[in-house]
């Protein structure tokens, strides 16, 4: 469905032409594709891990890894995920998001129902001040309301995982809309963290008809706004398309941390993302410029740039879960160069070279989280986020 908003026409789902892309050579993307295979089978014997109870183990997220690389849903392993992901209840924010992300790119009709259930989560444990925490269980998702029948089109084409391929995938075409509504409130704050994975969620639920509040969405659009640092208003960031004031996000501005990388990467999308489905202009959005600017000014793929909250730098903690981040921004926003970085080439070139023997990725720090790892690693290398632009699939 094409959506005309001021200056610009958004369309979801059809990946951006291969030449607007950052496309590598050969022998880099050669390597790129050992790289994802060697990983691949590392995650098949991994262990999914549970970092903290308020958490829950790595099934989504392994799960959503392997359909972005194009494992079978006849593998073994990806059955299994898929089957115990289902039979689980929805208990946490993470979880509950990367599960209506890997249900909608799976089969958004066939799975509808339970991606509503996941919509349901999403609004029951909304924070009062529009962010998401770890979440707890909501009984609302026991009843379903009347879904709203929409014109019945024919299945058509829709974008590629893989940017370099050159077939069209096809998902099925959403033919009801069901919505939702909040039946109770969730805690009075949150976290950045657990927020930019709801708005990722938020989107999976959007484009497979679910029906949002504009108020719950314009809460997070808010919350992202008033929690955005303060910059530097003598100095402008150009990079692309966007300019302005370098302004970052940390986890917690409570806690009186400096902005970092992976904060301010998941931010910058996640306000593009809620700027979609409130029908704004992301490309217009000061919100976005300046975190862009932020990202252009501290850009980097070795290091999760700030430190992350009170860590020291140099410890490359949370590394890989910052180089996803940055490839959703990057995508998200539409461009491929960061501050005059290309920022996939630079970061694919890393990620080839930091890869263990194993077909793991590991760092030093403290969070070092190998499974983690390599799931965020395979993500940036995949391209796994679709972009906003032309599609005809809803």
């Amino acid at each position: 469905m094409k959506m005309r908003i001021p200056g610009v026409v958004l369309v979801l789902g059809m990946a951006a032409p291969l030449a607007a892309q950052d496309v590598p050579d050969a022998t880099l993307q050669a390597k790129i594709d050992d790289a994802i295979n060697r990983g691949v089978a590392y995650l098949k014997t991994a262990e999914s891990v549970v970092a903290w109870e308020a958490m829950g183990n790595s099934d989504e997220l392994i799960l959503w890894t392997l359909v972005h690389a194009d494992v079978s849903p006849k593998d073994e392993t990806y059955r299994a995920m898929l089957e115990k992901m289902l039979a689980a209840p929805l208990q946490r924010t993470y979880k509950v998001a990367l599960q209506a992300m890997v249900l909608e790119e799976i089969d958004r009709v066939k799975y509808q129902e339970r991606i509503w259930q996941c919509a349901q989560f999403l609004m029951d444990n909304q924070c009062v001040n529009g962010q998401w925490s770890y979440g707890e269980p909501t009984q609302a998702i026991t009843s379903m309301p009347t879904p709203v029948k929409i014109k019945e089109v024919a299945t058509g084409p829709v974008g590629v995982r893989d940017f370099r391929a050159a077939a069209k995938k096809e998902k099925p075409k959403v033919v009801r809309k069901i919505p939702v509504k909040p039946t109770k409130s969730g805690p009075a704050t949150g976290d950045n963290s657990n927020s930019q994975y709801a708005s990722l969620g938020l989107r999976a639920c959007h484009e497979a008809g679910i029906l949002f509040p504009k108020e719950s969405l314009a809460l997070a659009k808010k919350w992202w706004m008033d929690c955005q640092h303060s910059g530097d208003k003598e100095k402008k960031v150009a990079t692309g398309k966007f300019t302005g004031e370098p302004r970052g996000w940390c986890y917690d501005v409570r806690d009186g941390h400096p902005a970092y990388g992976s904060m301010s990467a998941g931010a910058i999308g996640s306000v593009a993302l809620l700027d979609y489905m409130l029908d704004l202009d992301w490309k217009k959005d000061p919100v976005v410029a300046s975190g862009m600017s932020w990202l252009s000014a501290h850009f980097t793929v070795t290091e999760n740039f700030g430190p992350p909250q009170e860590r020291p730098a140099g410890t490359a903690e949370f590394l890989y879960y910052y180089l996803y981040a940055l490839e959703r921004a990057g995508i998200l926003v539409g461009t491929e160069t960061i501050g005059g970085h290309r920022w996939y080439i630079e970061g694919a070139k890393f990620l080839v070279e930091d890869q263990k023997p194993t077909g793991a990725w590991e760092h030093a720090g403290d969070w070092n989280k190998p499974t983690w790892n390599t799931c965020f690693a395979i993500l940036f290398l995949k391209r796994a986020t679709r972009p906003l632009v032309a599609s005809t699939d809803r």
